[in-house]
Formats: C-alpha cells, sequence, structure tokens
C-alpha cells in the first residue's frame, strides 16, 4: 500500500508544483494575463495535437489492437459521456458552465497520466492498452467536447449539421488522429528532422500547460461555480472509474484489461480541457478549478484504485 501511494504521489505531485510554480509567477507580476491566453491558445493549437500525433505515430497499432476492448471503451465513453450531458442539462442552466461542468467531468488525461500509470502496474502489456485507448478512444471523446462545447459554448453562432462537422474537422486535435493514423497504416515515415523538432514541441506542451493554468488559478469562494466544479471533480474520479470497473466487468473483462478500464476511466481532467472550454467560449473559471481539484483527488482514488487492481489480482 505504501509503494502504491508513493507512485501516486510521485506522478501527481510534480504536477501541482508547477500548477503553483505558475501561480507564483502570475502573483509575482513575471507572467501577465497575455502570456497565460497566448500559453493556452499554443497548447490547444500545437502542443497537445504534437503529443496525440506522436502517440499514435510511434505505436505499432497492427501488434497492439485488441476490438473487443476498444469497442468496450469507445462504448463507454460514449455513454458515460452523454448521461452526464443529459442531466447536466436538467439541472444547469447557464451554458457556459454546463459545458466546462459536462467536458471536465468525463474528459480524462489519458495521455499525460494513464499512460505512465499502465505501464508501471503492467509494463508492455500496460502500455499495450493505453495505446489503443488514446488511439481508438480518444478521438470520440474529443467529438464529444466539441459537439458539447459547439452546442453550450458563449462563441457559438446558429448551428447547422454542416457547422457541427466543420468544427469537428477543424478541430486540431481529430486533424493530429488522423495524420497519425493515416502516416501509420500507410507506413511514412517521417525524416529525423521534422521528428525531432515535433518531440520537442510535444515535450513542450505539459509544462506549459500547468504553468498557464496555474497563472489562471482563481478562487471566488464557495459559492455555486465552485459546487458545479466540486461535483464535477467527483464524477470524474469516483463515479467514471467505478462505471468503467463494473461495466468492463459485467461484459467479462478480467485482469489487466480491466484495470486499464478503471484506471484510464478515473485519471483526473484533461489539462487540455482548460484550453479548450476557453477557447470555444466556456466558464473558464470552473474549467480551471476542476482541472486542479480532480487532479487532487486522483492522488487518493487512483491509489485506491492500483491498490484494488493489484489484491484482486
Amino acid at each position: 500500500m505504501l509503494a502504491d501511494l508513493l507512485f501516486s504521489l510521485g506522478i501527481v505531485a510534480p504536477l501541482f508544483l508547477l500548477l503553483f510554480l505558475g501561480y507564483g509567477l502570475k502573483r509575482s507580476g513575471f507572467i501577465s494575463e497575455a502570456f497565460s491566453a497566448n500559453g493556452n491558445k499554443l497548447m490547444f493549437y500545437i502542443g497537445l495535437p504534437a503529443i496525440i500525433f506522436f502517440s499514435i505515430y510511434r505505436a505499432d497499432l497492427r501488434e497492439v489492437f485488441d476490438p473487443d476492448f476498444v469497442l468496450a471503451m469507445i462504448g463507454i465513453t460514449v455513454t458515460t459521456a452523454l448521461a452526464i450531458w443529459l442531466i447536466a442539462t436538467l439541472f444547469i442552466k447557464d451554458k457556459a458552465v454546463r459545458g466546462a461542468f459536462v467536458l471536465c467531468s468525463f474528459r480524462g488525461n489519458q495521455a499525460f497520466l494513464g499512460i505512465p500509470l499502465m505501464m508501471n502496474l503492467a509494463g508492455d502489456a500496460g502500455l499495450m492498452r493505453a495505446t489503443m485507448v488514446i488511439t481508438f478512444v480518444l478521438p470520440f471523446a474529443n467529438i464529444i467536447s466539441i459537439l458539447v462545447m459547439v452546442f453550450n459554448g458563449d462563441k457559438r453562432k446558429k448551428i447547422s449539421p454542416w457547422g457541427v462537422g466543420l468544427a469537428i474537422l477543424k478541430n486540431p486535435i481529430i486533424i493530429a488522429t488522423l495524420a497519425g493514423l493515416g502516416m501509420t497504416f500507410l507506413g511514412v515515415r517521417l525524416p529525423s528532422v521534422p521528428y525531432t523538432s515535433l518531440a520537442y514541441v510535444a515535450q513542450m506542451a505539459t509544462p506549459l500547460a500547468l504553468l498557464c493554468i496555474g497563472a489562471s488559478m482563481r478562487f471566488h469562494g464557495f459559492d455555486k461555480k465552485f459546487g458545479r466544479a466540486l461535483t464535477a471533480s467527483l464524477v470524474k474520479v469516483l463515479a467514471l472509474p467505478l462505471a468503467f470497473a463494473a461495466t468492463g466487468y459485467l461484459l467479462g473483462f478480467r485482469g489487466y484489461d480491466l484495470a486499464a478500464m478503471a484506471i484510464m476511466g478515473g485519471v483526473p481532467t484533461a489539462i487540455v480541457s482548460y484550453a479548450q472550454v476557453v477557447e470555444m467560449g466556456g466558464d473558464g473559471y470552473v474549467a480551471n478549478t476542476i482541472v486542479v481539484m480532480s487532479t487532487l483527488l486522483s492522488t487518493f482514488t487512483l491509489t485506491l484504485i492500483i491498490y484494488a487492481t493489484r489484491v484482486l489480482g
């Protein structure tokens, strides 16, 4: 138990140190509002797409693909996301808050936390399952994220099927996913110079995102928005891993497959969710608070998930 606790703390604590570094730099005047805003835009349009592209490009998809596992994860992801959206529509009237609540409740940090967690738990077997989630499941989560913000963001215009489809096709994450899949299946390999340059961009994304989120951190007190953020955080780190694990168990998955479902469902809110919410007209304070709180809470919940998977074999 102590080893599992130290492992989870070792994964999450560095993230929080960078968050608070960004907060301190902003408070001291070293980071400006303009830097934070431009950093979020850079991460959304350049940094995260580079990470997604590399995760797909470097994987041997023919070797790791398991159709039963992939279809189950897609089904659980889509079902839970739509359920959260439906429930939030009934109880949250402010569309900007609703968009942030829904997106941040189901959009997990599989790329930054899911992969190292699964590798530590199961080595190459864990990496294979994490890669399948990043490659085949994450695009569906991204499409739902775009739809949520198209229908709930303050910047939305008159909605048409063509407009929704165009928003999905123009999304940099979807473009990066399609590019990675296309190059992988066609066997196209990047020359060393652009490959190395893109690798540098991908490595830059996480620390830049954390610094900008830290610089944007605000605490408005225990008001209704804070309550919404707390509820969404609990949904992300408690309700979702239970839903993923229970559904996977009922579908007959065991071993590393079931562990991957629980962990990939229980990782905290994706850092990029904040940038996506702000860029598409959602409530940045709610999104920011959910990212920070879910990451903090996941220190304990992921420890329990890892401990349970080891105890239960």
